[in-house]
């Protein structure tokens, strides 16, 4: 069973015979190209804004964005699991709240050291999906579940917080993770490195499919390695021009990485994408399916975690409007947004990375340009509607309705 899930992108409305081109354009934003309708939205984002504001371009903007995008980027990491099996989480950004109170009850309260305070935070957000996902295995749709988990969240939070209802972790060990920055020297070793490991990777995959692979080691290997090199190595020298590398974003990038290699390099990944494009037949090839859906919420468990934690660190704070506001809305507008598909089966955890861009960048430039904040909720909604309409396109195969 391959990788991508079954799709109908080579399905037509009745009565109507596809063109070759437009079966191939169909499948291509189905599966390797899907990516790139994100980039070219994202592109004329980024002209527009500095169209209006020079200043939008800057390293120093840029490197505001990126911080103000790894708590959505990492929150939609996790939901992207999700989604691949056909699920849906709507409790993960409360979760997030829950777990960085409780690290840093450990850590400023308790004075836990730091990494075994983080890991609390961690194992509180792993039994509580673990929790949600028996339920769902049971039958119980998923939104009920998660919907029943925020509200059971909202209340927790306030259990698990002080009187005061908030804890200021301002200069201690947590607050250091989002004020930390790697010098030039150090972000370029370890961009070096990790590039080299994608590509090392992409070569052994083609490798592995053998002489019979349609596409040449130029291709497959040499086009996706100068892409990748020129977005890491760009993107370190802009980030490297002000205090350097963000800790938190090479966090962040540590994750996608890890994420990329398990869904795309190991049979774990083709099981996800299995169970999400078609669940009775992957039960009939023997894949555990209870088990995919569990592993997948437990990995949405970490990044709530780790997310929350990251947004602690940032604000100084977590209090009882923690894992609150646009945060849940945001991380699924961006996985959505960057290609994952909300009927399972189809996307890359690149799309929480590329989502997250978009919705930063729409809302980085409203802030930027003095814009009322209905403007950003207008923005932020148009986009997550025009990509799940898109995706609807792309799942039936066709512009035109289903006819009943």
């Amino acid at each position: 069973m391959s990788a991508q899930s079954p799709t109908s992108a080579d399905a037509t409305a009745p009565g109507e015979l596809p063109t070759p081109l437009r079966s191939r354009v169909v499948a291509g934003l189905a599966g390797p190209y899907r990516s790139i309708p994100v980039l070219i939205v994202l592109g004329l984002i980024w002209l527009y804004f500095y169209s209006q504001n020079s200043a939008y371009l800057t390293s120093t903007n840029i490197t505001n964005l990126s911080l103000q995008i790894v708590t959505t980027a990492i929150l939609a990491l996790g939901i992207v699991f999700v989604l691949l099996v056909g699920e849906i989480d709507l409790s993960s950004a409360m979760l997030s709240g829950v777990c960085a109170t409780v690290t840093a009850q450990f850590a400023i309260k308790s004075d836990w050291p730091l990494w075994l305070a983080i890991l609390g935070g961690v194992v509180v957000g792993l039994l509580f999906v673990f929790a949600e996902a028996l339920i769902i295995i049971f039958g119980v749709p998923s939104l009920i579940v998660t919907l029943g988990g925020m509200v059971i969240l909202q209340g927790l939070l306030l259990v698990v917080l002080p009187p005061e209802f908030t804890i200021n972790i301002g200069g201690s060990d947590l607050a250091k993770i989002s004020s930390t920055y790697l010098p030039a020297g150090w972000s370029f070793a370890l961009a070096g490195v990790g590039w080299a490991l994608f590509c090392l990777a992409g070569y052994r995959s083609h490798h592995r499919r053998g002489a019979s692979a349609s596409s040449s080691v130029a291709v497959a290997v040499g086009v996706p390695a100068i892409a990748s090199g020129a977005a890491i190595f760009g993107s370190i020298a802009v980030l490297s021009q002000g205090r350097g590398l963000p800790l938190v974003v090479l966090i962040l990038v540590g994750m996608l990485l890890i994420g990329w290699y398990f869904t795309s390099r190991t049979r774990y990944g083709t099981h996800l994408y299995a169970v999400g494009g078609n669940r009775e037949a992957a039960q009939r090839a023997g894949i555990p399916v209870s088990r995919m859906v569990v592993s997948s919420f437990l990995v949405l468990g970490v990044c709530a975690a780790v997310a929350g934690i990251v947004e602690a660190s940032r604000l100084l704070a977590v209090s009882n409007s923690s894992g609150g506001g646009p945060l849940m809305l945001n991380a699924i507008a961006a996985a959505v947004v960057g290609g994952a598909s909300l009927f399972g089966g189809r996307g890359t955890v690149w799309a929480a990375l590329l989502g997250a861009l978009v919705i930063g960048s729409i809302n980085n430039g409203v802030q930027l340009l003095g814009l009322s904040t209905e403007v950003q909720s207008f923005a932020t909604g148009g986009v997550l509607i025009l990509a799940v309409a898109i995706d609807v396109v792309i799942t039936r195969g066709s512009l035109l309705p289903n006819r009943r």
